[in-house]
C-alpha cells in the first residue's frame, strides 16, 4: 500500500506572527524554544508541529535554519508569488484544478482532505485552512506593523445627556418618562453582537460558541 500523502498545517495566527518576526530579523535557527517563546506556546509538541509545517513549506531547512525562501516569505512584493509556488510544489494538480476559488468552496475542500487523507473533520478543517491561506496569497491587513493603520475618527456627533431636544421625527424620551396609562417606562436596551471566529476553530468549538450564546442571551 502506498504511503499516504501528508500536508502541512500551521495556525493562521502563528503564520502572521512568525512572518512579522522574520521581517524584523531572520533568526539563525528555528528551534522548539524559539517557537514557544515567540508564540507563547507552552506545549513543545505544538511547537514541533509548527516547525514540521515550516519545513514542509520550505521556509526552513531540515536542520532548522531558514531557507532562501524565508527572505521571499517576508517580502511583501514577493509574498503572493511565493505562496503560489508553494501550492504547486506541495499540493496535487487535482486539488488545484477542482477548487480554483478556495474561499467559496471551503466545505468541498475540507471534504477532499477527508476523502484523500482519511482524516476526521477537525483535521480536515486545519489542512484546508492552510491550503486556503496559501491560495489566497494576500497579506492580512493589520496582522503586522507595516500593515496597521490608525483607527478612523468617528463621525458620530456626541450629544450631551442634558440636551433634551428631540431628534427630528422622534419623540423626546427625556420629557416623557411614563406611558399613556401613567406607568413608568423602562429603558430599552439594544445589543449588537459581533462574533469573530478563528479559522483554526473546530466545528465542535463553533457549535459550542453558538450554543453558549443561545443559553446566556436567549435562555434556550
Amino acid at each position: 500500500m502506498a504511503d499516504r500523502q501528508t500536508y502541512p498545517y500551521i495556525p493562521e495566527t502563528a503564520w502572521w506572527q512568525l512572518r512579522s518576526q522574520f521581517k524584523k530579523t531572520i533568526p539563525s535557527t528555528i528551534s522548539t524554544g524559539y517557537i514557544q517563546s515567540l508564540l507563547s506556546i507552552s506545549s513543545s509538541s505544538a511547537a514541533n508541529h509548527i516547525i514540521s509545517a515550516l519545513k514542509q513549506l520550505g521556509i526552513i531547512e531540515e536542520d532548522g535554519k531558514p531557507s532562501p525562501l524565508a527572505n521571499d516569505w517576508r517580502n511583501d512584493e514577493k509574498y503572493k508569488e511565493l505562496c503560489n509556488n508553494i501550492l504547486k510544489k506541495i499540493y496535487p494538480d487535482e486539488l488545484l484544478d477542482l477548487f480554483p476559488d478556495g474561499e467559496s468552496e471551503s466545505s468541498k475542500i475540507r471534504q477532499w482532505f477527508m476523502n484523500t487523507n482519511s482524516v476526521g473533520q477537525n483535521a480536515a478543517f486545519k489542512l484546508a485552512s492552510t491550503f486556503q491561506l496559501l491560495q489566497n496569497g494576500q497579506i492580512k491587513q493589520n496582522s503586522e506593523g507595516s500593515k496597521s493603520s490608525k483607527p478612523k475618527q468617528s463621525s458620530v456627533k456626541k450629544v450631551p445627556i442634558s440636551d433634551t431636544s428631540p431628534l427630528p421625527g422622534t419623540k423626546n424620551s427625556f420629557s416623557d418618562p411614563v406611558d399613556d396609562k401613567g406607568h413608568l417606562k423602562h429603558p430599552t436596551i439594544h445589543i449588537d453582537l459581533q462574533i469573530h471566529i478563528s479559522p483554526e476553530s473546530s466545528i465542535e468549538q463553533i457549535d459550542g460558541i453558538f450554543s453558549s450564546i443561545a443559553k446566556h442571551l436567549y435562555g434556550k
